[in-house]
């Protein structure tokens, strides 16, 4: 009895490591902020935010919509409950690969650099270095995390199927896994490479290859054909009417390439890849240096599933809606956590290399904890700048109709030449951080929201652009920008 309290209370112990951790990195997303999709969820309201995430086949943020909706919870209070669910499954996710890396690893809890570079590799692989994307959409970022929780739920389960043929864990697994995929689809490769990275005696046989190789491949398809079909049926554009891979494979092979190297400047270009090139050359050359053909056979291994898991969710999607972002890819941003797994599983016992990887991993971590607190305070300027450009246009509004009589009830919106899609100074990358203020879709929901006006939303007049907007292209607030005709505010972003 005092055994079993005493395991707990290691549990613990080292769940809140990984909760400070997590703080450490994302703490700051506890403070209300917006992405331009926030905006139109605020708008638009939780049913409506609901049924698109049902058509878009992630249905665990469908059920925080239908909760929030229910108890008429405010939008500001589900950001923080969403922030609170993933700060605490991400920290869970992190505790069960750290036991399962413990148990195959036989790293005693001492404290030392072994057990420091377990720590950094189980959160290396969970809050890697896309997760941040994941954050930068307040109100989603709960359920995201929490499918990843039970993806990896899934993969603790279907190993104990492989270690002791207990179909009851594998059809466990295999229901998590669907769960998990309902959290965000392109979060779900992790699980088939934790799966291969952690499976035993892979390579001891033909026979446990074969064995290991079908039932990890059965866990992996199952939940995402499984998703496809829920997806399609609830009515979802994306997902390719009928298979055309070689398009879809193309439309993607280019973007992951750019992404490798550019890392949606969460570190600065090459650095991501130089790093995990340089730590993976080190494995690989520790692994030749022993003469260890299964170990090299195994770190061959999860690399082609490394690269299939990045590349499939892509295969069964309209190439016209393919777009490698973080978010689709977050298995990639785990590339260092995966390489040092894999030093871990050799079970090295020379103190210098130990210590050595434990150092590269806290330079990593250094450099990603730098590039993330750039990332979170240019989202906080970039919607501070929003605010305060929403206000100067809702003091010219103010003045018009003081001065008028007039009373504004529509809203047109238009753009320059050459809209600037990310503030001057700040870090960005696509939607990362991307002014709210320069999307045509959204401008008019950050207004609404910041203003709390009702104005209608309009497709901007020919007249009216070519008389005052065309062929301008500002690169800052101006009042040439905004134009008032009778009821209407002609908006022109830059």
């Amino acid at each position: 009895m005092e055994l079993l309290k005493e395991e707990r209370y290691k549990k613990i112990r080292i769940w809140i490591v990984f909760l400070l951790l997590n703080l450490c990195f994302y703490g700051i997303f506890c403070v209300e902020h917006f992405a331009a999709d926030t905006y139109v969820s605020e708008i638009v309201g939780w049913a409506d935010t609901a049924a698109l995430y049902f058509s878009n086949g992630r249905w665990l943020m469908t059920l925080l919509c239908l909760f929030c909706g229910f108890f008429h919870i405010s939008f500001a209070v589900e950001k923080t409950i969403s922030w609170i669910m993933a700060i605490v499954f991400l920290s869970l996710a992190e505790l069960v690969v750290y036991g399962l890396l413990k148990k195959r690893t036989r790293i005693e809890e001492k404290y030392n650099l072994s057990w420091l570079l377990l720590i950094f590799s189980s959160f290396m692989a969970i809050s890697n270095l896309f997760v941040l994307e994941y954050f930068i959409f307040p109100e989603y970022t709960g359920p995201i995390c929490l499918g990843i929780f039970f993806n990896i739920l899934e993969v603790k389960f279907v190993l104990r199927f492989l270690e002791n043929g207990s179909w009851k864990s594998f059809i466990l697994g295999i229901f998590l896994g669907i769960l998990g995929m309902m959290g965000h689809q392109g979060a779900f490769g992790i699980t088939a490479v934790l799966l291969v990275l952690l499976a035993k005696n892979t390579f001891a046989n033909v026979k446990t290859f074969v064995k290991n190789s079908v039932v990890i491949g059965v866990a992996y398809l199952i939940p995402c054909v499984a998703n496809v079909i829920l997806t399609k049926v609830a009515g979802s554009s994306r997902v390719a009417g009928k298979l055309q891979i070689l398009e879809s494979l193309k439309a993607a092979a280019g973007q992951i390439a750019d992404l490798w190297i550019t890392t949606a400047n969460f570190m600065p270009h090459y650095v991501y890849i130089i790093m995990c090139l340089i730590a993976g050359a080190a494995v690989v050359a520790l692994v030749i240096m022993r003469k260890d053909v299964r170990g090299l056979l195994h770190i061959l291994y999860v690399i082609v599933v490394f690269a299939l898991a990045i590349i499939s969710p892509f295969l069964m999607t309209d190439a016209a809606y393919i777009s490698v972002v973080p978010r689709t890819v977050y298995v990639m941003g785990a590339g260092m956590g995966i390489i040092s797994i894999l030093y871990l599983l050799l079970e090295d016992k020379i103190r210098i290399r130990i210590y050595i990887a434990a150092g590269y991993a806290l330079i990593f971590l250094g450099i990603q904890y730098y590039n993330t607190c750039q990332m979170e305070t240019s989202n906080y300027v970039s919607v501070g700048i929003d605010y305060y450009e929403v206000n100067y246009i809702a003091q010219q509004v103010w003045s018009y109709e003081n001065g008028t009589g007039n009373q504004i009830r529509r809203l047109c919106i238009y753009t320059d030449e050459s809209p600037l899609w990310t503030y001057y100074g700040l870090t960005g990358y696509g939607v990362i951080n991307e002014r709210s203020m320069s999307i045509n879709w959204a401008a008019g929901n950050v207004y609404k929201r910041f203003t709390g006006t009702d104005y209608i939303v309009e497709e901007g007049d020919p007249q009216v652009y070519e008389q005052y907007f065309k062929g301008k292209n500002w690169n800052y607030l101006d009042d040439e920008q905004i134009v008032f005709i009778g009821d209407t505010l002609h908006l022109c972003l830059y």
